[in-house]
């Protein structure tokens, strides 16, 4: 019988694509669709770089960024930081291989993938053809060494390519890098360039950022607080968070001889008294060598993990802003009438990854953002000090906050009030929706705690409008008291066919007296209540989620309460 042509085989187009190659086709995965955000996106990756550096080595981070605009859709961006720079021999690793760099760890971070900077490179290569500029200055056997080098992507080999490198006189540290890139525009809206350094700076007040924008402007954001960030720790990974191919791929990697030192020290909160349990339980001989490890005995140990009971991960690799550096960053920016901060304790999501919520509120000033002459409510979300500004509809963080009934707390018209609101995660696994790391995933255990830190704000803000009314009103009724008492003086006094008193003097303290009387009563009544609310919603912090650790979503929610002490 004879054979049809098939056409040409395929093994003939059977090819393996580079992380660079499959990125330049899919940029989009990189947060680099549209043209704002695709530059707002930019921004971020190179400030975080800059911000990670520069904090890593005990350095107040210090920011100079230039945006010039060629012509319509193209620009040239300069960015200087005073970190510590990079050595001659990582420059073109760090700006020219896609997933490589040193963030592949269980740690804190604001950049997880290792796309960012090689990402940015990339999509300046894609739309102008145009080499990258880099300036870098770094210390060596003591001494400040600088180069400057002008390099391309090699996008088929994910490597660089280099075009020129002389050597710098280098005064300090620090690195420079220039970039152009066309299809991309800058703006002044939520989402955009500008946008992007205001939020940044509230959650990082200890840095400092000089910008000019395209027109010339020039705008200088003071560092709010002048302490750098403690350094998160690495932790090992918890049980209740590992997979069956986790520990297979620990078993391959171990220096450890036996099952038993290995689960000890790649896993927190296991002990050997742990492992003998799970040896006891699973049948598995734990003096075996890992690398003999089997898939199903990986599986019958990880299954043997989700019905033990562990201590909660620890998390003291978490390092949140804290309340009052939240706070400095909201005063320095939105210059508000009133602010208020929280930071949850540690909880955990999926039953073995530590996480902390922070939270701010805002009220008055600049706080919100202005639309058509009319300050409107915002909502600043952010992931381990890193904003948050596209995909937000998606995100556990706007889940949370529009659930919440605001009209409960005095609001009526929530999207019309001039109020910001802050919601920072913090995590070393920091549940993001896209490699764009643009939304937070609505675990349960997140959307619920973010709900209750940012119910606990508004009572505070509640109570602050309350006597802010309370005041106006006092202050209304004094000043018709003043007014009217002159007439009826006078016309007491030609009643009473007397001469009028001299009454001014009379008048203060007689209005001054009868407002005490009359209206002190009624404010120390409200201001009573004010604090039998406080005192109620704290027991239901306190009663209605059990903040061990482990445990997550308790069936007694806080809405539930409010409801029934409303009623």
């Amino acid at each position: 019988m004879q054979e049809q042509d098939v056409g040409t085989d395929w093994r003939n187009d059977f090819k393996n694509l580079t992380p660079s190659e499959f990125f330049r086709k899919n940029k989009q995965m990189l947060g680099f669709t549209g043209k704002i955000r695709s530059l707002t996106i930019v921004f971020h990756e190179l400030i975080t770089n800059s911000f990670d550096a520069a904090e890593e080595a005990g350095i107040l981070p210090e920011i100079d960024i230039e945006l010039k605009r060629v012509e319509k859709e193209h620009y040239i961006l300069k960015l200087k930081d005073n970190g510590p720079g990079i050595p001659e021999d990582y420059v073109m690793r760090v700006y020219c291989s896609m997933f490589a760099g040193s963030k592949f760890r269980n740690i804190q971070s604001r950049g997880q993938q290792g796309l960012g900077c090689s990402g940015c490179v990339l999509l300046s290569q894609m739309t102008t053809g145009k080499p990258a500029r880099v300036i870098s200055c770094y210390k060596e056997n003591g001494d400040i060494k600088g180069v400057k080098m002008k390099f391309q992507m090699d996008v088929k080999n994910n490597r660089g390519i280099l075009m020129e490198r002389e050597d710098y006189p280098a005064e300090s540290t620090g690195v420079c890098i220039e970039l152009q890139f066309k299809e991309v525009s800058y703006s002044l809206a939520e989402q955009g360039a500008f946008e992007y350094i205001r939020r940044t700076m509230i959650g990082n007040p200890h840095a400092k950022i000089t910008f000019r924008d395209p027109s010339g402007h020039k705008y200088i954001f003071k560092r709010a607080a002048d302490i750098v960030p403690i350094l998160p720790k690495e932790v090992l990974p918890h049980p209740k968070g590992v997979s069956a191919d986790d520990l297979m791929t620990m078993a391959q990697n171990t220096d450890s001889r036996r099952y038993k030192s290995m689960l000890t020290s790649s896993l927190s909160r296991m002990s050997n008294k742990r492992v003998d349990e799970i040896s006891e339980l699973t049948g598995i001989d734990m003096n075996k060598r890992p690398k003999d490890l089997t898939f199903p005995e990986a599986e019958t140990i990880v299954h043997c993990f989700k019905k033990m009971k562990f201590m909660a991960p620890p998390t003291d690799g978490l390092i949140p802003i804290g309340s009052e550096q939240i706070e400095k960053g909201m005063k320095q920016i939105l210059k508000p009438e009133f602010v208020t901060t929280i930071t949850r304790k540690p909880v955990t999501y999926q039953g073995g990854v530590s996480f902390i919520i922070e939270a701010g509120l805002a009220y008055g000033g600049d706080s919100g953002r202005v639309v058509k002459e009319q300050r409107k409510s915002e909502i600043m979300r952010f992931a381990n000090r890193v904003p948050l500004t596209f995909d937000a509809g998606s995100c556990a963080i706007t889940e949370a906050l529009k659930s919440i009934d605001w009209k409960r707390y005095g609001l009526k018209d929530l999207d019309n009030t001039p109020l910001t609101l802050f919601v920072n995660i913090i995590s070393t696994q920091v549940p993001y929706l896209s490699t764009g790391k643009q939304s937070v995933s609505p675990e349960p255990e997140i959307v619920h705690e973010i709900r209750q830190s940012t119910m606990k704000l508004a009572r505070k803000l509640q109570k602050h409008l309350r006597a802010k009314k309370a005041a106006k009103e006092k202050e209304k009724r004094s000043k018709v008291f003043e007014d009217y008492m002159p007439v009826i003086i006078e016309e007491a006094a030609k009643l009473g066919e007397t001469g009028v008193p001299e009454y001014q003097e009379v008048l203060a303290k007689v209005t001054k007296r009868a407002l005490a009387e009359l209206l002190g009563e009624k404010v120390e009544e409200e201001e009573e209540e004010e604090e039998l609310d406080a005192i109620i919603m704290e027991e239901v912090d306190e009663r209605g989620y059990a903040v061990d650790g482990n445990s997550t979503l308790d069936s007694f929610e806080e809405d539930d309460v409010d409801d029934e002490f409303e009623d």
